[in-house]
Formats: structure tokens, sequence, C-alpha cells
């Protein structure tokens, strides 16, 4: 099983949702480090924007095609 966690961006009102690596779970499966001290923000009425990173999705399927193969 993966894991996700919430990223907020600065400036920009919206949280980005990241892939954990199971092997490191400091480190996303974009590359990106995500500090488990520091959870993301939450976003207010006039911030309602999620999304997820594409870049970790794609990883995510590609991992997933993997292990069924």
């Amino acid at each position: 099983m993966h894991e996700m966690r919430a990223e907020s961006t600065i400036g920009t009102g919206e949280l980005i949702w990241h892939v954990i690596r199971k092997d490191l779970t400091t480190s996303s499966l974009c590359g990106r480090f995500l500090d488990p001290a520091s959870p993301a923000a939450p976003l207010t009425e006039n911030e309602a924007t999620e999304r997820y990173c594409s870049s970790c999705m794609t990883a995510f399927v590609a991992a997933v095609q993997d292990q069924r193969h």
C-alpha cells in the first residue's frame, strides 16, 4: 500500500498530493522531499484547490503495472 501526503504551495492556494516512496518516507515518487514534521496547511474556503502530482501518479501507475506482470 502506498501513502499519500499533501504539500502546500506557497502563494497559489493549492494542495498537491504526492505518493510517498515505500523505501524512503521523506521522498515522493516524483523525487520531492516532503518533511513529515511539516504537514500541509489546511485550505481556506478561498483556496479550495487540490490536485495530484502528475509525475507521482505516472510513477505509481508504472509501479502497479510492474507488480501485476
